[in-house]
Order: C-alpha cells, then sequence, then structure tokens
C-alpha cells in the first residue's frame, strides 16, 4: 500500500476494491473498477492472513481484455501452490527469496516479454506502519 500512497502523491487516482467476508475480490469487481484511465491492475495472488487464493487467471482475462497491465503479488504462493505466469495470464509478478529459502531481502520480478515498465526507488513509507516486508 506504500507504493499505492506514493502513486497517489504523484497524482495517480488509486482504487481499492473491497473483499468479501473470505477476503476474495472477483473478477466481475475488477472489470467494473476499470475506467479508461486505468493502466494497472495489482492483486494479490495468495493472502498472508488467511490463505484466501484469487481468481488470477480469470482477472487476468479480464486485464488482457481491456489492454491493462496485470500484476500479481505471488510472494505468499510461490513454492506453496503452482504458480505459471501463462496459466496465471500476468504481465508481471513478484516474490520474495526468504518466502523460498533465499535471503531475507532479495525479491524477483517476472516481467512478461513487450511489457513497459519503468523502475523506481520510493521505499516504504515509515509513516503508515508499513513494515517493508
Amino acid at each position: 500500500m506504500a507504493c499505492c500512497k506514493q502513486l497517489e502523491r504523484e497524482g495517480f487516482t488509486v482504487t481499492v476494491l473491497p473483499l468479501d467476508q473470505y477476503g476474495l475480490v472477483t473478477a466481475q469487481q475488477v472489470a467494473e473498477a476499470i475506467t479508461d484511465k486505468t493502466i494497472l491492475i495489482s492483486i494479490m495472488h495468495a493472502n498472508n492472513e488467511i490463505g484466501t487464493i484469487m481468481p488470477i487467471k480469470e482477472i487476468g482475462e479480464v486485464a488482457r481484455e481491456n489492454k491493462v497491465i496485470f500484476h500479481t503479488d505471488a510472494v505468499q504462493s510461490v513454492g506453496k501452490i503452482p504458480v505459471n505466469v501463462d496459466e496465471l495470464g500476468v504481465n508481471l509478478l513478484t516474490l520474495s527469496g526468504h518466502k523460498i529459502y533465499g535471503p531475507k531481502g532479495i525479491g524477483a520480478m517476472y516481467i512478461r516479454k513487450g511489457t513497459f515498465w519503468q523502475p523506481i526507488t520510493s521505499g516504504v513509507d515509515r509513516n503508515d506502519g508499513a513494515s517493508g516486508n
């Protein structure tokens, strides 16, 4: 959420979708939230607190239909359930090294060939209580 807050400070509009009682967001909710200004969808693959697995493949289809870049945070799912970027239909996928027995503080991002991206370094907003993990 620190990255979202930074984007808002830079003038972007961020839409946060409500979750149901199981911590789930649906592809239909995502489709209804897309506007002509939507440039990125970012959804966690698996919830780190209650284990809900999001319908990433279906959301990926919505993203493709609307020509919107789609990112999933797979920190909690990689190494625990099958994660195939082609099956999921994501443009971007991030993971954390320490979750798969790598060094703490190391991460990786899959970037689908042809996906425009521009790296930024904004760090963690220490005022929002985020731990940076």
